[in-house]
């Protein structure tokens, strides 16, 4: 079977920005840009950042709901090598590093950031990597106190 990769594309605000915060930053590698777009490659997958007059845009996010996107890290490691990059690369986060669902199979650690443009990404990994798109006997999804 043929590895598949998401795409996704998000509005931004400044080109120019938003590739120093993804490549700078995140650690993200710029791919193909126009004077509307780029493209990212963010954990192996596809991400365009399409460029948004200000008079189109829509209302900033407040939190994380309803919108968000980002990365699931199959081990701790890599997820705490990206938190120390953020922290270190003075990134804004919208939600700070926290464990949710603490010693029950829906365990995982997430902390969130916010884009110059105001998108909002996730990056967490799982105790157990069943729970990633399993334990379908749980019915929490989400984090209620940031509902």
């Amino acid at each position: 079977m043929d590895l598949l990769r998401f795409h996704l594309s998000i509005p931004c605000r400044d080109l120019e920005e938003t590739q120093a915060w993804y490549v700078e930053g995140l650690g993200c590698t710029a791919g193909r840009r126009s004077e509307q777009a780029l493209i990212l490659a963010l954990g192996g997958h596809q991400l365009v950042a399409q460029l948004v007059p200000s008079s189109r845009s829509e209302p900033q996010q407040t939190g994380i709901y309803p919108r968000h996107f980002g990365l699931v890290f199959a081990t701790a490691q890599p997820w705490q090598a990206l938190l120390e990059r953020a922290r270190a690369q003075g990134l804004r986060f919208g939600v700070e590093p926290k464990c949710r669902f603490r010693a029950q199979p829906l365990e995982h650690h997430t902390f969130f950031l916010i884009d110059p443009s105001g998108n909002w990404l996730e990056f967490k990994h799982y105790q157990d990597p069943e729970a990633v798109l399993g334990q379908q006997e749980c019915s929490e999804v989400g984090d209620a106190e940031l509902r």
